[in-house]
């Protein structure tokens, strides 16, 4: 899976593709990477997608805390 900085995030997100349904992107830091997971969420630009940290293991609990779809 693809990671990406969050400077990179923040580019995605304010672009077409992603048009502001990349939500978390607060809680990374600078310097850290991050991928992004699908959730079952929508909005009316379509699917929200969560940005972790890319070393953040997923446990049950954050994918349910995210609705998150694997």
């Amino acid at each position: 899976m693809k990671t990406h900085s969050k400077s990179d995030l923040l580019a995605l997100n304010n672009g077409p593709l992603f048009s502001k349904c990349i939500i978390n992107i607060e809680n990374i830091k600078d310097n850290e990477q991050a991928k992004l997971y699908p959730t079952g969420d929508a909005g009316w630009r379509g699917r929200i997608y969560v940005a972790l940290p890319a070393t953040l293991v997923l446990t049950s609990e954050i994918i349910v805390k995210f609705n998150i779809w694997l």
